[in-house]
């Protein structure tokens, strides 16, 4: 496992972006969707590369998301409430959130591993590729499409692949 490759760098950079970092969020709290998945599919799309959502589905990353990460991010979440009434508990609620990251390290690293060797798509733009692979994505976590879940992303979508018309994406159905 590499965990220092091409997502990872791609990830930090896309994440940093102006909005994309709130709108991961957005979609990771309110629509229980995975921050990592996204960025896979917006990588995979730069790189030319369809979505495999039935490899997705029961890969090694996806394991460690549900055995590793998601229990890390619980348990963050709990410590973050509690040190509001508990200043002392700021050092344990730092290292878990230096856990969860490095748990989404190895997470991206899986990925990266699955889809790296997934076939070159015909020419597609980029565009409609994110807007192909993140349909899939969102069909394989059963999703409505709903106003609300489209227009947070939309952000991402923007700063993934440029001025993909708003349109494409509050059109978008999977």
């Amino acid at each position: 496992m590499k965990l220092h490759n091409d997502l990872w760098d791609y990830a930090l950079q896309l994440y940093a972006r102006p909005g994309v970092e709130s709108a991961c969020l957005q979609l990771q709290q309110e629509w229980s969707l995975s921050v990592n998945r996204l960025l896979f599919c917006c990588w995979l799309a730069t790189e030319g590369r369809a979505l495999q959502a039935q490899q997705l589905r029961t890969c090694e990353a996806s394991q460690w998301q549900h055995s590793t990460t998601e229990p890390l991010r619980v348990l963050r979440y709990q410590v973050r409430t509690q040190r509001q009434h508990e200043p002392e508990l700021e050092r344990c609620y730092q290292a878990l959130r230096q856990a969860e990251l490095a748990a989404e390290q190895v997470e991206l690293a899986w990925l990266f591993a699955l889809g790296r060797d997934w076939p070159v798509m015909a020419p597609v733009t980029c565009g409609d590729l994110l807007l192909q692979n993140i349909g899939q994505y969102l069909s394989l976590e059963a999703m409505e499409p709903k106003p609300g879940l489209l227009a947070v992303l939309q952000v991402l979508v923007q700063a993934a692949a440029g001025p993909v018309p708003a349109r494409q994406v509050l059109q978008l159905q999977w």
